[in-house]
This record gives structure tokens, C-alpha cells and sequence, in this order.
């Protein structure tokens, strides 16, 4: 597919054109409700910080047994989703209707049902050795270990429904449904929550394994009551037996190479997890560095995946389409919007790193040393923001035009490049090692991705308008982590209490500053996705009719 070779379809473009503000009304809403999930989320793990710390055995055994479960979806299920159903069932969609793409949405969560309980039932019986090959280190104690792979046992369903969950939000977001999708951790975090309120003291890490499994339940059964009234399990699938196995047997020769693309993310991560493991001998900086992590998803990952959730079905049917300028258009306004994004959230996230860590996980057991190998990690990871969230939207672009060898290539470098630099660096960086080695790889990952879609498509993606304004950017995001950081140092000799209100304040009003210099800037420097962003802000506020 060359440039030469990719010409559009005498299409309609009046009916072509996406309309961009219910696109901006829509991905406010959806990272509005995203948000509320996130904070939850950080509320969940800054209450294990507190019950656990980063040093017991409970905190490591726990971290452990369920990080692996979500690794191993990641690995063999995300680019499934990914890369092969969601396009071909929205090409059913567009081209054979939606009892068609009913029937093969329903086949393939069978086969997917199937799998995930078989490979479940085998992580269970085969727990120990696979503790042993993943999760193990020189300095974890027999107890860590023992406490490890009893949780693992427990916590593996997880593959089980957080497969199911997925597969019902590719079919609900293919049918312009964003907001249940978003609101899943909502409920998952929820009851979490619930359990650390009421019943951690009784139940303690066992029956929070347990409520792990409630809440992945609850993401799965958010969803079905719109799946029925999409009237999902009532549409007759006794017709296209044969056409639904041709499909299927298309997303499997579309998965099998992507799948490889996919494992990207969780792979590196694992490698980061296994380079920590014995850093601080075997207490810290394994969770530590999970923590950190999960803070720095929280904060990309309501802004990149809410955006990606919403392009990706777009791009996969302008993809059927065959109509590349459109495509080449929308992609383009798409990493436009996220570099306007991302950089002030990766210089911002750097320069308030260790304030921000006291913030969200300090007390409890969770207390200075474990503070200052957060936030450590927390800066390096944060290097890696703008490569993360390009790698995030790039690869939904090849997967939108069922390409799998792009990614395949870039990933396979770019687990060699953080293979080799987190066990280089984590002697000399410590827990910063494996972070900056993650941060490292991914911004190769997305360049290699970027290099390969600009060739494929008809027109260049990268524009001069686009070097001259990311320019512009960077210039505003360093004045305003200049003026960040020194306004925490102001308030640090400020606010001596060391209160919740003064460590709020610590961040907030710094960050509040910096934000206004950076939007300002945006306007007088006429950056187009400055005034894109108060549209946002003005649509969110008519949603949740806060002005008229």
C-alpha cells in the first residue's frame, strides 16, 4: 500500500467529514468519567500503600499476583482486541450490517471465553514455577514467595474477566458507545474501595484478592444491560455459520503477527519488574516501582486512551473506506492534539514528581523512603509520555489499516533496547534504571511507528505548520516547569506544617500557574489546539450544565 498506490474513492466528502465538535463533546464526557475512575484508582492504591507500604510481604506478594494476571492479558489477549476484532467487526458493520457483526461478535467471544478459562486453569496448576520464572528474586523471603504464588491461584480469573470485559467494550465503543466503557473501572474501583472501608482489617490480603475478582466481575456486568438494549443476544445467529468462521479465521491470520507487536508494553514492564526486583535488597523497589507506575498511567491514560478509544473505531472505518486523505487528515489533527497535551503533562509530571508521590501514597506504612523511590521512578517513567501516548495513537493507525509488521519490527527493537538498558542502569540509577530504560524504548517504538506510517500513507503526516508549533510548545512547557518548580520551592518555605491542605496547595497552585502561562501562551502564539481545548472546556461545561 504506497503512496502511490492509495487513492481515495469517489466518496461523498460532505458526508465524509467528521463533525469535530460532538468529537470534543464526546471525548470531554468520556474523560470526565475516565477521571473519576482514575482518581478511584489512585485512591485504591494509595490505600495499599498505607495498609502494606513497600516493604512487607503482604505489599510484594500482592503487587505480584496481580500484576501478572494483567501482564498476561496484555500479551495474549490486548492485540485481539486490537489490531483484528474491533476492525473486522466494524467492517461488518459498514458492509453486511449489524446482525452480521452481531453473529460474529457472539462466535468470537466463545472462542475467546474458551481460551481465557483454559489458560487460567493452567496458570493455576502450574502457579509455582511460573512465580518462579517471572516474579522471583535473590532477596524475596520464603514467606514472600509462599504468600506470592497462593495469590497468584487466586487472583488468575482475572484473565477470565477482564478478557470478557474488553471484548464487550470494543463491540460497545464500534456502536458509538463510549461512556459505559469509561465508567468500568468506576465500578471495579468501587468496590475495591468498599472492601478497603469496611473489611481489609477482617479479611485482610486474601479477601482483597477476592474483592480484585468482584470488581472485574462488575466491568463485565456494567455492560450487558446495553448490550441488550442493543438488543445483542436477540438478533438470530443461525444464518452465516460459514461467513462467521471466514471471519474468524481472518482475525486470527490478522492477530497472530500483531499479537507479537502487542506485547510492547507489558513485556518491557515485565523486564522493568524483573530488573527491580532485588534492587534495595528485595524490599521497595518492586512496588515502588508498580506504584509509580500506576500513577503514571493514570495520568497519561486519561488523556491518551480516552482520545484512542475514540479514534480507533473512526480510523478503522475510514480505513474500510479506503479514503486515505481523510484518514491522513484525522490522524494528523489527532497527534497535533496529543503533543499539545503530553508535553506539558511530561514536563509538569517531572518537575512535581516527588511533591505529587508525598500527596497521593504517603501514610500509614507507606513513608519517607518509600516517598523519595516512588517519585524517583515516577520522574523517569514521566520521560516517556509524549513516545507513550504517540505509540499508543500510532499503533491504533497501523492496526486501523491491518498492519501488523510495523509494529511487529519497532517493538521487537525496542524490548531489546529496555532489555538491555534496565539491567545496564538499575545498578547505576537504581529503581530510575528500569524507568528510564521503559521511558527509552517507547519513544523508539513510536518514532519507528511514525517513520513506517508516513511512508505508507499518500501525503506526509508531519507538516511544517506542526514542527514550527511543537517548537513553540517545548519553549512554553520549560517556562512554565521553570516557574513550577520555583513556585514550590516558594511555598515549601511557606507552608511549614506540612497539613493535607498545605501539601495540596504545594502542587495545586503551582500547576494552576503553570497551566495558565502554558494556555496563554498557546493563544498569543496562535497555536490552534489552544483554542480546540477551551472549545473542550466550554462543551464540558454545557454537558454537565454548568453554564448555558
Amino acid at each position: 500500500m504506497g503512496r502511490s498506490g492509495m487513492t481515495s474513492k469517489n466518496l461523498d466528502k460532505n458526508s465524509n467529514k467528521l463533525n469535530k465538535k460532538p468529537m470534543i463533546a464526546t471525548v470531554g464526557v468520556m474523560m470526565t468519567i475516565t477521571l473519576i475512575g482514575k482518581i478511584m484508582g489512585v485512591l485504591r492504591d494509595r490505600m495499599q500503600g498505607v495498609y502494606f507500604g513497600t516493604y512487607s510481604a503482604e505489599g510484594i506478594a500482592f503487587m505480584q499476583a496481580s500484576f501478572l494476571p494483567r501482564v498476561f492479558l496484555d500479551i495474549m489477549f490486548a492485540s485481539v482486541f486490537s489490531a483484528s476484532f474491533i476492525p473486522v467487526f466494524n467492517r461488518y458493520l459498514e458492509t453486511k450490517g449489524k446482525e452480521a457483526a452481531f453473529n460474529l461478535a457472539a462466535s468470537f467471544l466463545k472462542i475467546i471465553l474458551l481460551v481465557s478459562v483454559t489458560v487460567t486453569v493452567l496458570m493455576i496448576l502450574f502457579a509455582t514455577p511460573i512465580y518462579s520464572l517471572f516474579l522471583d528474586g535473590e532477596s524475596l523471603t520464603p514467606a514472600t514467595r509462599e504468600l506470592g504464588i497462593i495469590l497468584l491461584r487466586i487472583m488468575f480469573p482475572l484473565l477470565i474477566l477482564s478478557s470478557l470485559a474488553f471484548s464487550l467494550t470494543g463491540i460497545l465503543q464500534s456502536l458509538g458507545q463510549f461512556n459505559i466503557p469509561a465508567a468500568m473501572s468506576v465500578a471495579s474501583n468501587g468496590i475495591i474501595l468498599l472492601y478497603y472501608l469496611i473489611f481489609i482489617d477482617q479479611f485482610g490480603v486474601y479477601g482483597l484478592a477476592t474483592a480484585f475478582l468482584l470488581g472485574w466481575s462488575m466491568q463485565v456486568l456494567i455492560q450487558i444491560p446495553f448490550l441488550i438494549k442493543q438488543n445483542f443476544f436477540r438478533i438470530n445467529r443461525q444464518k452465516s455459520k460459514s461467513k462467521d468462521r471466514t471471519a474468524l479465521i481472518e482475525i486470527r491470520n490478522l492477530a497472530l503477527p500483531v499479537m507479537v507487536a502487542s506485547w510492547l508494553g507489558p513485556i518491557n514492564f515485565l523486564i522493568n519488574t524483573r530488573a527491580s526486583v532485588n534492587l534495595y535488597g528485595g524490599e521497595h523497589g518492586l512496588v515502588s516501582l508498580n506504584m509509580a507506575h500506576s500513577l503514571y498511567t493514570v495520568i497519561t491514560g486519561l488523556f491518551v486512551l480516552s482520545l484512542a478509544n475514540v479514534l480507533f473505531p473512526t480510523l478503522s472505518k475510514l480505513a474500510a473506506r479506503e479514503d486515505w486523505n481523510e484518514y491522513t487528515t484525522f490522524l494528523r489533527s489527532s497527534l497535533r492534539g496529543l503533543l499539545f497535551l503530553l508535553l506539558p503533562i511530561a514536563f509538569g509530571l517531572m518537575t512535581v514528581a516527588h511533591p505529587l508521590v508525598r500527596l497521593v501514597f504517603e501514610g500509614g506504612r507507606f513513608q519517607d523512603t518509600s516517598v523519595d523511590i516512588t517519585a524517583t521512578a515516577l520522574f523517569y517513567f514521566s520521560i516517556g509520555i509524549v513516545g507513550f501516548g504517540l505509540h499508543v495513537i500510532l499503533s491504533r493507525a497501523s492496526f486501523a489499516l491491518q498492519d501488523g509488521r510495523g509494529p511487529l519490527v519497532t517493538s521487537i527493537v525496542a524490548i531489546a533496547i529496555n532489555f538491555v538498558l534496565s539491567f545496564t542502569l538499575a545498578p547505576i540509577l537504581e529503581i530510575g534504571g528500569p524507568a528510564l530504560a521503559s521511558a527509552i524504548a517507547i519513544s523508539v517504538a513510536a518514532m519507528g511507528l511514525f517513520i513506517r506510517l508516513n511512508l505508507r500513507l499518500p501525503e506526509n503526516i508531519w507538516t511544517k505548520n506542526m514542527t514550527v508549533d511543537t517548537i513553540k510548545m517545548i519553549i512554553l512547557v520549560i517556562l512554565m516547569s521553570i516557574i513550577v518548580r520555583f513556585g514550590i520551592g516558594f511555598l515549601g518555605n511557606l507552608l511549614t506544617e506540612d497539613t493535607l491542605l498545605d501539601r495540596v496547595l504545594m502542587i495545586a497552585l503551582p500547576a494552576g500557574l503553570g497551566v495558565g502561562i502554558y494556555m496563554t501562551g498557546a493563544l498569543f502564539l496562535k497555536i490552534p489546539e489552544a483554542r480546540i481545548g477551551l472549545d473542550w472546556m466550554f462543551h464540558i461545561m454545557q454537558r454537565f450544565n454548568i453554564c448555558r
